[in-house]
């Protein structure tokens, strides 16, 4: 064999062997990586102020639970492709299961909001969450404290299982509710003063009635003062002789 040939020979054997030591080099293909699957990177969110919820409880069927972090934070990786469900729950909160699609090589990113139940949480907790979120909850808290009139927090309109605002209305003593049910429209009266009409107040605003149909899920309290003895300074006036009723309703930005 020629010189030349020998040269040539021996350049092939010395760039094969670069070759083959680059590619012992790279990286192997993480899960996410893998053919025929998707990485899932999701944000487990209080559906109403939107903040993160630490500690929730994920699941997906034929996988460990994983526990989010204090980030809120999660990531599932080499998910199969197709549909997929996946559980969360949280403590003081409403569990879901939400129902995903996925495609092979996805990363999927995605924020899962949840209802906040306040289950298994101290009163104070619920209460620096109301005033965290609004200051009208912080007003209407205040009021709930001293009593003088009938109150509906959230929890207590689930709990009880009213289906609308008017059912709630219909069990407080004193007030009879009359509704025209071609237009859904509801009115108060006093019992103790028959035709004496309430003034209604929804999110700090003087309205005349309210639609029976109003979805009682995105209620967050109800105040019902029903007299002078029992009305406070921040609904009086001469057009409060025949009682008030206000509605504050859930500002949910992740709904």
């Amino acid at each position: 064999m020629s010189s030349n040939c020998r040269r040539l020979v021996h350049f092939r054997r010395i760039l094969s062997a670069v070759v083959l030591a680059g590619l012992s080099l790279l990286p192997t293909p993480g899960p996410a990586q893998q053919a025929g699957t998707a990485t899932l990177r999701g944000t487990v969110v209080d559906e109403e102020s939107g903040d993160t919820i630490p500690e929730a409880i994920v699941r997906v069927k034929g996988r460990d639970p994983v526990t989010v972090g204090p980030s809120g934070r999660f990531e599932l990786a080499n998910l199969e492709a197709g549909t997929l469900d996946i559980s969360i729950q949280a403590i003081g909160f409403s569990p879901k299961t939400f129902k995903l699609g996925l495609v092979a090589g996805q990363v999927l990113t995605r924020v899962f909001p949840l209802e906040f139940t306040g289950a298994r949480l101290p009163e104070v907790a619920i209460t620096a969450r109301a005033t965290r979120l609004a200051p009208r909850y912080t007003d209407f808290e205040r009021r709930r404290e001293r009593g003088l009139g009938a109150y509906f927090r959230w929890e207590e309109i689930k709990a009880r299982g009213f289906s609308s605002v008017g059912d709630a209305l219909r069990t407080v003593r004193g007030v009879r509710m009359k509704c025209n049910q071609q237009n859904y429209e509801c009115f108060a009266e006093m019992a103790r003063s028959p035709g004496c009409y309430p003034r209604w107040w929804v999110d700090g605003v003087e309205v005349y009635s309210f639609h029976e149909n109003t979805p009682i899920r995105d209620i967050y309290g109800i105040e019902v003062y029903r007299g002078a003895a029992e009305m406070p300074a921040d609904f009086g006036g001469s057009n409060a002789a025949c009682g008030v009723i206000v509605l504050w309703t859930k500002s949910k930005p992740y709904r």
